[in-house]
């Protein structure tokens, strides 16, 4: 930390919307987001060949500066009165969040689970939620899995932070933070009381007035605040009982992954023509797919999330709906993306999240785009990029799908009751994917077209 200036102590409350996210075990820890980039090895080595683990790890450091969210954990405060509060950390556990695989991997299209993030450990609550596994392959390639928590943000805000770990330009060294770092992310505060005084410093200077302040916080009722308390005191209780009864296994256990990468400018003249937006039709294909294992299915639904963020609101780490999608199960493709897009778009004119009806969707289908542009971490070039959906445990489907340069990876988890190979076909039948030449890396995790891992677990 800075000697020079005296910095601030800060604390910043989580919303009760992203609260939900850690409101017990089994939802702490099916919400572990995970992303993994295949890079070039070799700028990753040191002169005995083997991975330059200091290195790395100092990369890692000093980038996490220019990421505050990387430098900061969730407390909670004086008997639990409101939602958890984030607050700065003075130093990182690098052997914690940056670890390295005991042995090399196949790079293997039939090994995908060994890239979701599944095999490793649900993380520590009280530390800052985020992890990097490197990963050797035998073709010399490495494979760096990331995992953050969805309580640090969305899919929108964790590309804020892989903007920072892989940029557009090579570089031999990462940047020093300086004093706007230091200044930014501050210093955990002394003590609960403090966090609290902190808080409500930050909630008041938001109001523009006490008449404001006032209706604002009596905006939810009595009630409910007295239910969540209740919670939040019960929590430990209930996560007690949660270990006890092995729910957390079916977090972890019977499901399995796969991929497709498919040529992104295909997939957007489809999209256009079908009347949609890529993410419309990865969504109709998902629907298209899992009716076809539900020969009789009048109906199936699925839930798409809505990015709320405009122009100003980088800062917020969860902000977006959720609607949900009804079509009728035996509709074809050309009809069923411009539903989807209907659909979609009246719950963005209506400002909000439209989940209407029973809860029987089989899952979510959303889209992510990280740009055209070669990123790199330090001078190792990105050679792919997929994400990993992480989602409710219930879902019988989760897809992910994530645009960088040319490619679009469409990545699925699902249960074990889904016939995932046969999924996988119909993503290949419907979003045109490219061409694969032998050796040549096309946008997978691991330089095939597609893949399908046994049975792991969440993500």
């Amino acid at each position: 930390m800075s000697a020079h200036t005296d910095l601030p102590r800060r604390a910043e409350l989580i919303s009760s919307l992203d609260e939900k996210y850690v409101s017990n075990a089994v939802t702490f820890a099916a919400m572990h987001a995970a992303g993994t980039m295949i890079v070039d090895g070799a700028p990753l080595r040191g002169p005995d060949g083997a991975l330059d683990r200091a290195a790395i790890r100092r990369r890692v450091e000093r980038l996490s500066w220019f990421a505050p969210a990387m430098r900061q954990r969730l407390v909670p405060t004086p008997l639990r009165l409101t939602t958890p509060a984030w607050v700065p950390v003075t130093s990182l556990d690098l052997d914690y969040h940056v670890r390295f695989a005991d042995r090399v991997e196949p790079d293997d299209p039939a090994r995908v689970e060994r890239f979701t993030g599944r095999l490793s450990p649900t993380m520590d609550p009280t530390r800052p939620l985020w992890d990097f596994e490197f990963v050797e392959l035998d073709s010399g390639r490495v494979a760096i899995v990331m995992r953050y928590h969805h309580v640090v943000g969305d899919a929108m805000y964790g590309l804020r932070i892989g903007d920072v770990i892989a940029g557009t330009a090579a570089m031999t060294e990462p940047p020093e933070p300086g004093e706007q770092q230091y200044l930014e992310l501050g210093i955990p505060p002394r003590n609960g009381v403090e966090v609290l005084a902190l808080a409500f410093a930050q909630w008041r200077s938001r109001q523009p007035g006490v008449r404001q302040a006032w209706r604002a916080y009596w905006r939810k009722s009595f009630r409910m605040r007295l239910r969540r308390w209740g919670g939040r005191l019960l929590r430990p209780v209930k996560n007690a009982r949660i270990a006890r009864t092995g729910l957390l296994a079916d977090v972890r256990e019977g499901r399995r992954s796969a991929y497709e990468a498919v040529d992104l400018a295909a997939a957007t003249r489809r999209a256009y023509k079908l009347g949609g937006t890529v993410n419309d039709l990865v969504t109709a294909a998902t629907l298209v797919a899992m009716a076809r294992q539900r020969p009789d299915a009048e109906t199936l639904s699925i839930l798409v999330p809505i990015s709320r963020r405009g122009a100003g609101d980088g800062v917020v780490r969860n902000d977006i709906s959720v609607v949900k999608v009804v079509v009728a199960a035996s509709a074809p493709l050309d009809q069923i993306v411009p539903s989807v897009r209907a659909q979609v778009q009246a719950a963005v004119d209506s400002g909000g999240s439209v989940v209407e009806g029973a809860e029987d969707w089989v899952g979510y289908a959303t889209s992510v785009t990280w740009g055209r542009d070669d990123r790199f971490f330090g001078t190792a070039p990105v050679e792919t990029v997929t994400g990993w959906p992480a989602g409710d445990p219930r879902d019988e489907v989760a897809c992910l799908a994530c645009s960088y340069r040319r490619e679009l990876v469409v990545s699925v988890t699902a249960r074990s009751s889904v016939d995932l190979p046969a999924l996988m076909a119909v993503y290949r039948e419907l979003l045109a994917p490219a061409p694969v030449a032998a050796g040549v890396p096309n946008g997978a995790p691991n330089g095939a077209s597609a893949g399908v891992g046994p049975a792991a677990g969440m993500s």
